[in-house]
């Protein structure tokens, strides 16, 4: 009986963290470019009660569950259009790349979904946190702002086309990168929308758990293209997030019931000798 109220402990700090999870996934419903993220549960240790013989089966009991996996959901999210020339939504596989910028020292990439860009006074394009979006190759991507930009498109494929109000285009066109990997659940989570892959070192992804990196543009070795004026929203199915929810609130509760069950009647055991 004591057993029982250390596995029933171990069903409650389970569903806790999965209510956590569902909690952080309801709250990011109208966060663009997230991704809903699923608890894994997996059964613990189990005790041997007695071996198995050509005559009968082993007899085990377990001991609980823990925590296996929390698994992104990367399905794609709906576009919803905004009117703004510079509302990026991949649609399809990858992710846009952005970094802090050359002066800050760090030369990092971070990835995401998030799409909303705007042009700084250096002519940077930037999101919301003020990153730098990046080319295929890295490099940051800067539009010449020394006349006044009066519109700037982005082709499907990613081209960035700049026109000013003197009527004169930009010379070169700029190009959007994406980057995927084979194992997008194996990059790491840091706020703001963004993930990293663990992989500073550039070792070729040996000791990435996201895999080796892929370094495209738009429509080409299996990315998606680039739809302009949209944002894609967050994949959180509402109606499916409830329902999980009430059901690992049963669990907890189930659970919780189990650990004063096997308390009243270890108290009774102890009363036994009164």
């Amino acid at each position: 009986m004591i057993q029982s109220i250390y596995t029933s402990l171990a069903g409650m700090l389970s569903h806790r963290t999965r209510m956590d999870i569902l909690a952080n996934n309801i709250a990011n419903i109208n966060t663009p470019g997230y991704k809903a993220a699923q608890a894994s549960f997996q059964d613990t240790l189990y005790q041997t009660i007695r071996a198995g013989t050509a005559q009968s089966n082993p007899s085990q009991m377990g001991t609980g569950v823990m925590l296996a996996a929390v698994l992104n959901n990367f399905n794609q999210g709906p576009l919803v259009p905004t009117g703004r020339s510079l509302d990026l939504a991949i649609n399809g596989n990858g992710f846009f790349g952005v970094k802090a910028g050359d002066e800050s020292g760090e030369d990092k990439i971070y990835y995401t979904r998030e799409g909303s860009f705007s042009v700084d006074k250096e002519g940077y394009l930037v999101n919301s946190s003020g990153l730098r979006l990046v080319d295929e190759s890295g490099s940051e991507i800067q539009l010449d702002v020394s006349k006044p930009i009066a519109a700037i498109n982005v082709s499907n494929m990613g081209k960035i086309s700049v026109t000013y109000s003197d009527g004169s285009t930009a010379s070169d066109d700029k190009q959007i990168g994406l980057f995927s990997f084979p194992n997008p659940n194996g990059l790491t989570r840091v706020g703001g929308n963004l993930y990293t892959d663990n992989n500073a070192s550039g070792n070729g992804g040996e000791e990435n758990p996201a895999g080796e990196r892929l370094d495209g543009t738009p429509g080409k070795d299996g990315l998606g293209t680039i739809e302009s004026g949209c944002l894609e929203m967050s994949n959180v199915d509402l109606a499916t997030e409830l329902g999980s929810l009430i059901v690992t609130q049963r669990g907890y509760e189930a659970s919780a019931r189990v650990f004063t069950t096997s308390d009243e009647v270890l108290r009774e055991t102890i009363e036994l000798k009164r």
